[in-house]
């Protein structure tokens, strides 16, 4: 993600698990929040990754980049 989005905040759990402690997170799920909204909310994982889905998500994000400040993408 810094590679191809340079300045995009990547956010991991530790290997602690507090994310999943603080939040009650059961199933494992890819997201992509913008601007502290979920824009991207991927299936559950590890059987409901999507991870084509995610990319071609990213690739258009990337094209879009600069065209407009008011950028709505939907999967």
């Amino acid at each position: 993600m810094h590679l191809e989005v340079p300045g995009c905040p990547v956010v991991v759990d530790s290997m602690e698990n507090s994310s999943n402690a603080a939040y009650g997170a059961y199933f494992d799920r890819l997201y992509i929040l913008q601007e502290g909204k979920i824009v991207y909310q991927g299936g559950r994982g590890p059987e409901g990754y999507r991870i084509t889905e995610l990319r071609d998500w990213l690739d258009q994000y990337r094209e879009t980049l600069g065209k407009s400040n008011n950028l709505v993408i939907n999967v």
